[in-house]
């Protein structure tokens, strides 16, 4: 008899959230807005931020969020992905801060296994792509495994969207406060092996809160202002907050070119969220052909935050 339980249940106005635990851990997918909403121990808080003002909130596949007659990203929170690097927002929406809406806190299909679920997005009409995700986790323990695919279905909605290299963008908002780490390189494209990248409309901070250690990038969250952090690193991302590290493990593929100017994973972080972000590797596609790209998370316990570096250095 399997030690996963697996169930229907109403969470914060969501009828159709689906409940998956074992003895350790549980999380809860959101099959109407597509997202993972919670991870955490049974007995421990959700590491994931969360939205309270937009709580039981569904959005129309295709119909973008708006917000003082602007069309935006809604900040849910929880783990979602994006299809394509922010570098191509514009040309794909017209706003550099507003993604795909096919595939961005839209309705998902969901089919249910012994243990965990697939979640399918909706097809994009914008860049002819589906998503999938197939969401399992272990007997005992901690891990969580998350295969993807990204398929293009169609042609996209015209020829200049058509040329917009794909990427499976694996987006997690944790709370604050806490510290990210992420592993440096040994021969990392980026000089001292991480960037920080300049935007065109705001300052970016992350060189207040970086410092690195060992051979280890950790990046405090920030009180107020926004910042992000960027590395070409190889198979891990964490986050540490209440006593409780988080990882996301992945496969790096140095044969092959990752997004906005090769790294494979991001920090970026306000007062209310640090997010951390695993990309696979870019791509142009041609109908019927996929990316593929998976994700690993565990928790550890650990009441002494001095004792992060060195775990992490075991990885």
């Amino acid at each position: 008899m399997s030690k996963i339980k697996i169930k229907n249940i109403s969470y914060k106005g969501w009828k159709e959230t689906i409940e998956i635990s074992n003895s350790t851990i549980k999380i809860l997918v959101v099959p109407e807005i597509g997202r993972i909403m919670h991870y955490g121990f049974l007995d421990g808080t959700n590491m994931f931020y969360e939205n309270e003002q937009l709580e039981g909130i569904k959005f129309n596949a295709g119909n973008y969020f708006q917000e003082n007659n602007t069309n935006q990203a809604p900040n849910l929170g929880g783990n979602r992905v994006l299809p394509c690097s922010e570098e191509y927002f514009n040309i794909l929406t017209g706003s550099r801060h507003v993604p795909d809406p096919f595939l961005n806190a839209s309705s998902y299909e969901v089919t249910f296994l012994k243990n965990g679920v697939i979640l399918k997005s909706p097809l994009s009409e914008l860049l002819g792509i589906q998503l999938e995700r197939i969401i399992t986790m272990s007997e005992n323990g901690t891990k969580v495994k998350i295969q993807q695919k990204l398929t293009k279905k169609t042609a996209a909605k015209n020829k200049v969207i058509e040329e917009i290299p794909l990427t499976i963008w694996s987006l997690s908002k944790i709370k604050t406060p806490n510290t990210s780490y992420l592993p440096i390189n040994k021969k990392s494209i980026f000089e001292n092996g991480f960037l920080i990248p300049k935007w065109p409309d705001a300052k970016n901070n992350a060189h207040i809160n970086a410092a690195l250690n060992s051979a280890i990038l950790k990046l405090k969250s920030s009180d107020n202002l926004p910042q992000k952090v960027g590395a070409d690193s190889k198979n891990w991302i964490a986050g540490y907050l209440h006593k409780t590290l988080f990882i996301e493990k992945f496969n790096f593929d140095d044969k092959n070119s990752y997004p906005d100017g090769g790294t494979s994973v991001t920090i970026f972080g306000n007062h209310l969220f640090s997010e951390l972000e695993c990309l696979s590797p870019e791509k142009k596609l041609k109908i019927g052909e996929t990316i593929c790209y998976d994700l690993q998370w565990s928790l550890l316990k650990i009441e002494d935050k001095n004792n992060v570096n060195s775990i992490l250095e075991s990885l």
